[in-house]
């Protein structure tokens, strides 16, 4: 067969392997667990941190049956940059994700790739988890666990690469304990007016594979949190100042009767607080190191959601003293326990301000 270099990177090698997920070869990846792969969303925006603008967009993301996130950055032969600039800009990719992506926005673009293949997330999760399928928003969960404790894998997907590239790829992948560097060079042939690519995958020797074992807090079976566990969990971590501040949290969000969901991460335990009549998604998130996530991003769809985080912000910089970028409204800013802790009472106070100013419905 003739070999080929394609000339369109968009149409030859991103809308390709968007269609034909396993052209990155999971079996060679994890043989005794081949991994299988969700497509999240083509072209997924990546802001810029110091201006909040869409700078930056990574060529498809994926995740697998582990819910590992895994960036993919396409390169044709003849691009000139399919060396030292895609890895700088695919670390970069890596480093500023968390900082923005909510598992509620990583679903809804998930939702939406899924609509356009004709089936629903639910049956994409039960593919992917035969055996014990996660429900679809604890999965998603686990996903953002994952990309906020580092657990990613970063893969160059190329017709074919340099030499020094390989060698990059090599180098991280054997230091980088918690995530995967991969190279799958997808070599394409013609034979009678038919395109055939076949990928090969470079950077996971079994000595790489030797290194990810270690990291055996990310390495178990998914975890069910529940109140015991998740206070348990957070009691080891924190003094018992700290735990009480979240215990004031929690307690609070039931007695405004927020709707409660507990996570299924590896590393932490969480739990969220909706309020159904302001929208599908959480308000807030609590995790068992005692940080709390502000998901102001969730809320952007009605002009009622929009006043609402208005709201929401004013009150939390107001009371706690919580920093705001200007473009909070897009964003799921972190905060750890020592920039909330000593000033619980403000945080509850919130709460409450929020609950009288949108207040549910009374039921008919």
């Amino acid at each position: 067969m003739s070999g080929i270099h394609c000339k369109n990177e968009d149409l030859e090698l991103q809308r390709i392997l968007e269609s034909n997920p396993d052209l990155i070869p999971g079996d060679q990846i994890n043989p005794s667990d081949p991994r299988r792969w969700l497509v999240v969303k083509r072209e997924m925006p990546v802001p810029d941190p110091s201006t909040g603008d869409n700078r930056w967009s990574i060529d498809l993301f994926f995740v697998d049956q582990d819910a590992m996130p895994t960036f993919i950055e396409c390169k044709r032969y003849n691009d000139t940059r399919a060396k030292r600039e895609v890895v700088g800009q695919m670390l970069e990719y890596a480093a500023n994700g968390h900082y923005y992506w909510s598992k509620d926005e990583m679903r809804t673009y998930a939702e939406q790739a899924a609509e356009k293949n004709g089936i629903s997330l639910e049956e994409e999760i039960k593919r992917l988890q035969p055996d014990e399928p996660e429900s679809v928003d604890g999965f998603f969960q686990h996903v953002q666990d994952n990309l906020r404790g580092g657990q990613v894998r970063l893969v160059f997907f190329m017709e074919e690469s340099p030499p020094e590239l390989k060698s990059v790829v090599d180098f991280l992948n054997k230091q980088m304990e918690r995530s995967e560097v991969l190279l799958v060079e997808a070599r394409q042939y013609e034979h009678k007016g038919t395109k055939i690519v076949t990928p090969i995958l470079f950077g996971f020797t079994e000595e790489a594979r030797q290194v990810k074992k270690t990291v055996s807090v990310t390495t178990g079976q998914r975890r069910k949190w529940d109140k015991e566990s998740f206070f348990n969990d957070a009691r080891e971590r924190l003094i018992e100042k700290e735990v009480s501040a979240i215990k004031q949290l929690f307690d609070k969000s039931q007695e405004l009767k927020c709707e409660l969901s507990w996570g299924t991460g590896k590393i932490s335990g969480s739990f969220s607080a909706k309020w159904p009549h302001l929208g599908t998604y959480s308000v807030y998130s609590v995790f068992s190191d005692g940080s709390i996530a502000i998901n102001y991003g969730s809320f952007k769809n009605t002009p009622e959601q929009k006043e609402f985080i208005a709201v929401l912000k004013n009150e939390l910089v107001s009371h706690v003293g919580f920093s705001a970028p200007d473009d909070y409204e897009r964003r799921y800013p972190n905060y750890k326990i020592n920039e909330w802790s000593e000033k619980v009472d403000g945080l509850l106070t919130v709460l409450d301000i929020i609950n009288e100013k949108f207040p549910a419905p009374e039921s008919v």
